[in-house]
C-alpha cells in the first residue's frame, strides 16, 4: 500500500471512530507515536492522516498539547441524542419514543427527551423551540423531531425549531412525517409508515366488503400524513373503477352532528368511511349513533393506529396498526448512518403497517344496505 493510500486508510478509520463516539470528548486523541505504533506507519503518513481530519473539521491541533476533537466531533463523543415529540403524551408517539430509547441504548447512547406536556399545541410549539436551544447547549449529537401539526402556523414553527439544529450542524431525523405538505420534501432524513399504502389497503379492504361510495374523513387542519392516507384511498377507489372526486374527501370535526346529518341526507351518502386515525374514527362513531347512522349496517368504518379506543368501541373498529417500536429503532439506525456519512443525500425509510379487520367493516348478509334506518323510518334523522 502506498504512503498516500495508507494515510487515507488511517484517516478513514479514525474518522469512523470519531463519529461513532469512540473517543472521550474530554481527552485528546492518541499521540503521533501511539498512532504510528497502532498503524505501523511512518510519522509523515500519520501526520498526513491528521491533516485530513483537520481539513474535515473533526480535530483541532493545539501546539504543545496535541490533537483534540473539534467541537462538532466532540458532540459526537458525548453520545447523546435529543428527542422532541410534541405529541409524545399520545400512546402512538410515546411508543415511537420508547423505540428510539431502546435503539439508542443498544448503541451505547443516551436520549434526552423534551417534556412538552399535553397542553395546547401553540404552547407546546413554544416549549419545543426552547428545548431545541437547550439540547444544542447540551451538545447533543443528533435530534429526532416529530413536526408540529394542527396549527395554522405549523410550518413556521417547524422551520424555526429545525433552524436551531441547522445552525449547530446537528443532524435531524424527522418522525412520522415531513413538515412540508406532500408532494414537497425537505432536506432531512425521515422515518414513517407508508401512509399512502395505509389508505390504499384500507380502501381495498372496504371495497372487498362491498363498499362503493367511499369517503375519506380527516381533521379540519390535516397533517401531511393525513393527506398521504387520503391519496392512497383515492388511488384504490380509482383503480376499482369507482367514483372519486373532491366530494369524497371530508375535512370536518368528527363531533359535528349537524355536518353528519347533512352528509347522510343526500342521495350520494357514503357506504364506507375511512378516518384519518382511530381517535377520529371513535368520535365519529359516537356522532353517527346520535344521528341514527349505524356502523356497520348503514356505513362501514375504519381508522388508523391500533389505539385502544378502536378495540374498545362498539362495534370494534377496523384499523391499520403502525409498528411504533420498529419506527423508533429505524430512526436510530438512520441517525447512525447519517453520523457516519454527513454529506449523503437525505433518505426516507417507510415501515409497513398491518390492517386488522374488525366488526365495523363486516356486514351481516341479510342487513339492508339502503338508507340509514333512522332516515327510512322517520323521513329524516334523529
Amino acid at each position: 500500500m502506498g504512503t498516500g493510500s495508507k494515510s487515507k486508510a488511517i484517516s478513514e478509520t479514525l474518522r469512523a471512530e470519531i463519529l461513532r463516539g469512540k473517543f472521550d470528548s474530554t481527552q485528546r486523541l492518541p499521540s503521533e507515536h501511539q498512532l504510528m505504533r497502532r498503524f505501523a506507519a511512518a510519522r509523515e503518513t500519520v501526520r498526513s492522516a491528521l491533516r485530513d481530519l483537520l481539513d474535515k473539521q473533526l480535530v483541532d491541533k493545539r501546539p504543545g498539547y496535541g490533537t483534540f476533537l473539534a467541537d462538532r466531533a466532540a458532540s459526537r463523543a458525548a453520545r447523546k441524542f435529543a428527542v422532541i415529540a410534541p405529541d409524545a403524551y399520545h400512546p402512538f408517539y410515546d411508543r415511537i419514543v420508547r423505540g428510539i430509547e431502546a435503539g439508542a441504548t443498544r448503541h451505547g447512547w443516551t436520549t434526552l427527551c423534551a417534556a412538552l406536556g399535553p397542553g395546547p399545541m401553540a404552547a407546546r410549539a413554544v416549549k419545543a423551540a426552547e428545548f431545541a436551544e437547550l439540547f444544542v447547549r447540551e451538545r447533543v449529537s443528533g435530534a429526532f423531531f416529530q413536526p408540529l401539526q394542527f396549527l395554522a402556523e405549523s410550518e413556521k414553527f417547524n422551520r424555526a425549531i429545525l433552524s436551531v439544529f441547522d445552525r449547530a450542524k446537528t443532524p435531524v431525523v424527522l418522525l412520522d412525517s415531513d413538515f412540508l405538505p406532500p408532494p414537497q420534501r425537505s432536506a432531512y432524513d425521515l422515518v414513517s409508515v407508508d401512509n399512502t399504502n395505509i389508505g390504499y389497503r384500507l380502501a381495498q379492504h372496504v371495497i372487498a366488503a362491498g363498499a362503493r361510495r367511499i369517503v375519506y374523513f380527516s381533521n379540519p387542519l390535516p397533517a401531511p400524513t393525513s393527506l398521504k392516507r387520503g391519496q392512497g384511498v383515492g388511488i384504490a377507489v380509482a383503480e376499482a373503477g369507482l367514483k372519486w372526486t373532491r366530494d369524497n374527501i371530508l375535512f370536518a370535526d368528527p363531533d359535528d352532528a349537524r355536518a353528519a346529518r347533512r352528509f347522510f341526507a343526500g342521495r350520494n351518502r357514503p357506504d364506507a368511511i375511512i378516518a384519518v386515525n382511530d381517535y377520529v374514527a371513535a368520535r365519529l362513531l359516537k356522532t353517527l349513533n346520535v344521528v341514527g347512522v349505524k356502523v356497520p349496517d348503514d356505513v362501514l368504518l375504519a381508522g388508523v393506529n391500533g389505539d385502544r379506543e378502536s378495540e374498545e368501541a362498539e362495534p370494534p373498529i377496523t384499523t391499520a396498526i403502525q409498528p411504533c417500536d420498529r419506527l423508533g429503532e429505524a430512526a436510530v439506525e438512520l441517525m447512525m448512518q447519517r453520523l457516519a456519512s454527513p454529506e449523503r443525500a437525505p433518505r426516507e425509510v417507510f415501515i409497513a403497517a398491518e390492517v386488522i379487520a374488525r366488526a365495523s367493516t363486516r356486514r351481516d348478509a341479510g342487513k339492508d344496505r339502503g338508507r340509514p334506518a333512522a332516515v327510512r323510518r322517520n323521513g329524516g334523522t334523529k
